[in-house]
């Protein structure tokens, strides 16, 4: 079981018994400036339609019902290191599902370091918080000066995890980091990518080794967006992310039912349940009793009122009316829920 530092609870960079990663390292820049119709014509204009944040103990208190409104998947850390638990890894979890986001995990990794206490750490907690999307191994930093020896531990985190979860991950990592500090090899063809360029341009710049992406981390440091996406008490900035799928693909590759942003979910009332209030969606008699076949009509409600409901009854036919008082009834099927 993974278990948060007992020295520092993952607050101190580089503390010697955990050794805690910093927030994020700087991937390399690649910023264009041009003006947005030249932009356009160069790299075009995509609309991302699928759009995220990752998260740690770096971003203080969440508030993931402002989160929803603005992004529909949370990616949070799980965990660094040789077995090291992010301290704010199960609240993120517990309170990011129950606004029914769907959540990938990640684990920093410090290669050079024991990588089957790394993948065992990770395996654990994504034992006991599942995802619904992607598992991540982040390689942002090496203490091995050999690109050679941090490809080997790579791979050998990458199988010992596959092994351990049975699922294949998807790796983070940045051109910076990645084309000098790896070796090269064909191990990740096909291999999908976490890339982070952190830029203004439209698309991410690949590291080498991989043919394209799925993810993106296209915005973090300096953006000042972390009240904007619900964060509070932690860092001021968010890490911001983008995914290639669109919300049909997404959904049908990973089972979920995302929304476009800004959709405000339908209100769902189980059968039987009395809602707080209903509108016509039309002119509908209102009666004494559950009866269409008789004439008991007292009255006419008009399109586009509100009514309050009490009860809910069945006619001789099976169908459900609205108690709205003594004696006052409307058909349900005449009505919508707000």
């Amino acid at each position: 079981m993974a278990q948060v530092c007992p020295n520092c609870g993952g607050n101190l960079v580089n503390c010697p018994v955990c050794n805690a990663p910093p927030k994020r390292i700087l991937p390399m820049m690649d910023i264009y400036t041009g003006k947005p119709p030249l932009r356009s014509r160069l790299f075009g204009s995509p609309t991302w339609e699928v759009q995220g944040i990752d998260i740690s103990k770096w971003n203080g208190i969440m508030n993931f019902a402002i989160t929803k409104t603005k992004c529909q998947v949370v990616t949070i850390r799980y965990g660094y290191g040789n077995g090291w638990k992010d301290a704010s890894a199960d609240q993120f979890y517990r309170d990011a599902r129950a606004q029914d986001m769907p959540v990938s995990a990640y684990w920093f990794c410090n290669i050079g370091e024991d990588a089957e206490k790394h993948a065992q750490g990770f395996a654990t907690e994504l034992a006991t918080k599942p995802i619904q999307v992607e598992q991540h191994f982040d390689f942002e930093r090496t203490y091995l000066t050999n690109p050679t020896a941090t490809l080997e531990w790579i791979k050998s985190a990458d199988v010992k995890l596959r092994n351990k979860t049975g699922k294949v991950q998807m790796p983070y990592t940045s051109m910076g980091f990645w084309n000098t500090g790896v070796a090269r090899s064909t191990y990740w063809v096909g291999r999908r990518l976490w890339d982070a360029t952190w830029t203004t341009r439209d698309y991410p710049t690949l590291p080498l080794d991989f043919a394209d992406w799925d993810e993106w981390q296209w915005s973090a440091d300096g953006n000042r967006k972390a009240a904007e996406y619900g964060s509070t008490g932690g860092d001021p900035d968010m890490d911001l992310n983008r995914c290639k799928l669109t919300i049909a693909q997404f959904n049908a590759k990973y089972g979920t039912h995302i929304q476009p942003i800004g959709t405000i979910p339908p209100v769902v009332v189980p059968p039987g349940t009395v809602p707080e209030k209903v509108i016509l969606i039309t002119d509908a008699n209102i009666r004494t009793e559950p009866n269409p076949s008789i004439a008991n009509v007292i009255g006419v409600g008009t399109m586009n009122k509100i009514w309050y409901p009490e009860a809910i009854e069945k006619d001789q036919y099976g169908s459900d009316w609205y108690k709205m008082g003594k004696k006052t009834f409307i058909k349900k099927e005449l009505t919508r829920l707000p």
